[in-house]
């Protein structure tokens, strides 16, 4: 018998700020997000949603909520009100 490890996304990481672009075909979101407690430099970031059906209802210049998995890369995320509770 194998064990197999599973990983379960931790969206811990908060981002927030205004698309610049979407990338529909890879399944991307490049945000500018703005600098916050625990992420102190305001910069642009490419993440992966995880609902890429999502994609289809972010435009850009939109602001956006999200929260990431740093353990990805890119960061996979979701947006803060889809996000699990805990």
């Amino acid at each position: 018998m194998v064990a197999h490890a599973v990983h379960a996304l931790a969206f811990v990481a908060a981002v927030h700020g205004n698309v610049t672009a979407i990338d529909s075909t890879h399944d991307l979101l490049t945000v500018h997000h703005h600098a916050h407690e625990g992420m102190a430099m305001e910069m642009t970031m490419v993440v992966k949603l995880k609902d890429t059906k999502r994609l289809a209802t972010l435009r850009e210049g939109e602001y956006v909520d999200l929260r990431c998995d740093q353990s990805r890369n890119p960061w996979v995320c979701v947006l803060a009100e889809d996000a699990p509770t805990r």
